[in-house]
């Protein structure tokens, strides 16, 4: 199949800044390209859950797509691991994925934002949902993507929102076509570091031998980009996580994860002098994927360690 980048040449307005492209197939055709609008964006966290689905609120330069995918088209849930994998490669942190049942079903659908027909449809039994954050230059920039189907053909939504310095975590949604509230939304940090604006962050550049839990050799710059943040603050506190993709028994892949997770945190020790106090090291094998492990691009996404910000209070 060929696969190529989609770029939005309608209404001849260019894209924000660090605007996901989905690379999609060779038979997708762009159905809507809105202009951007300056608002905030209510990028969905985690399922629909005691009436709501609960947010990330983020302010900047919105901006909403969709494609009609006519030829090429090989199901929601591939092409979900496929975007998924591509959202990683640019430096994205997946934040949540879910397919229609664990989403929600219907009450997901329409508590999130999603164009209207005919720029958008949505199969209630049928789709899958990203959420990814990344921060670049200590500015944020959000996705939101809905995969689904109709009866001939494909559709993706994409949202995109950034850059922003802020982001409001834990509060009510914002309802689409809602105006926002005069708030002052707290600042991220300073630096280009995620783990105080985001609370979780990949650690894409480290290599494994494949089944095995041996470091490289490095040098990795996620670490030093770790151990800087670290060292700066002795009361900061980590967990480093292992996950693997879902070849073998759970067991074993707990047991590799964790493995994996405990060499990064020696090389932090050993190797950029922090503090043994501020790491803990799990595993929790391939029991959070980000991606569908059917596919080798999905079981790559998957083996992957991440780091997550312990609470410092």
């Amino acid at each position: 199949m060929i696969w190529r980048v989609a770029i939005a040449l309608a209404l001849g307005v260019g894209l924000p800044a660090a605007a996901f492209e989905p690379a999609l197939p060779d038979g997708a055709q762009a159905v809507a390209t809105e202009p951007a609008e300056s608002r905030i964006y209510a990028l969905p966290t985690g399922a629909y859950e005691d009436g709501a689905v609960p947010v990330d609120r983020v302010p900047g330069e919105v901006r909403r797509r969709s494609w009609r995918i006519a030829s090429g088209f090989d199901g929601t849930a591939t092409l979900a691991s496929r975007l998924a994998s591509q959202l990683l490669k640019d430096d994205y942190d997946i934040v949540f994925s879910c397919d229609a049942a664990a989403c929600g079903g219907f009450d997901f659908r329409f508590d999130v934002e999603v164009m209207l027909p005919p720029q958008m449809f949505v199969d209630l039994s049928d789709y899958v949902f990203l959420s990814a954050l990344k921060s670049s230059d200590a500015r944020l920039h959000a996705v939101g993507v809905m995969i689904s189907r109709t009866a001939e053909a494909g559709m993706v939504q994409v949202i995109d929102v950034g850059p922003s310095k802020e982001i409001l975590r834990g509060r009510p949604k914002l309802r689409p076509g809602s105006v926002p509230d005069q708030q002052t939304l707290p600042q991220a940090s300073t630096g280009a570091y995620a783990l105080e604006t985001v609370g979780y962050k990949t650690l894409r550049d480290l290599e494994f031998e494949t089944g095995s839990s041996q470091l490289g050799a490095g040098p990795f710059g996620s670490l030093s980009e770790l151990a800087t943040f670290l060292n700066a603050d002795a009361g900061r506190r980590v967990a480093l996580v292992g996950h693997t993709d879902a070849e073998g028994g759970l067991d074993v892949n707990i047991e590799i994860s964790r493995k994996r997770a405990v060499a990064v945190m020696q090389r932090l020790i050993e190797a950029h002098g922090v503090a043994k106090e501020q790491l803990e090291a799990q595993g929790v094998g391939y029991l959070a994927p980000v991606a569908s492990n059917q596919t080798d691009a999905g079981r790559t996404a998957n083996r992957r360690v991440e780091v997550v910000l312990l609470n410092t209070e």
